[in-house]
């Protein structure tokens, strides 16, 4: 499975992407919102879920899922975000193929949230 990482700290990408590798996933990695919307253009329909932090550079990470959400339908897609989510009242948190998983965290807690998401499918 695939999994798209987002997220503009280089040294948080670069652990999650060893981890979730050695885990049997397939990582692509974007530093901000447009590189991992031009991902999203070539590897599409292979991405299993978002791992999106919810304060990029360029964009919030709410309009990044919107946008992802016009590529591929349903997205599964885990915020990450050492900020609380109320500070995002616009996050679909409601929906069952989203979740939100808080800075620190564990890569346990990691493992077991991506889990969690993508059991929905």
């Amino acid at each position: 499975m695939t999994i798209l990482l987002v997220e503009d700290d280089e040294a948080a990408r670069s652990g999650i992407d060893r981890f979730l590798s050695r885990i049997g996933y397939r990582v692509v990695q974007a530093p901000d919102g447009s590189s991992a919307l031009h991902l999203a253009s070539g590897v599409g329909p292979e991405v299993s879920l978002a791992l999106v932090d919810i304060r990029l550079p360029d964009m919030l990470g709410d309009e990044l899922w919107r946008r992802l959400n016009q590529t591929i339908m349903g997205l599964r897609t885990l915020f990450i975000s050492g900020h609380p989510p109320q500070l995002l009242p616009t996050l679909p948190l409601h929906r069952q193929e989203v979740s939100f998983l808080a800075k620190p965290f564990e890569l346990t807690d990691l493992d077991q949230s991506i889990s969690a998401l993508l059991a929905t499918r």
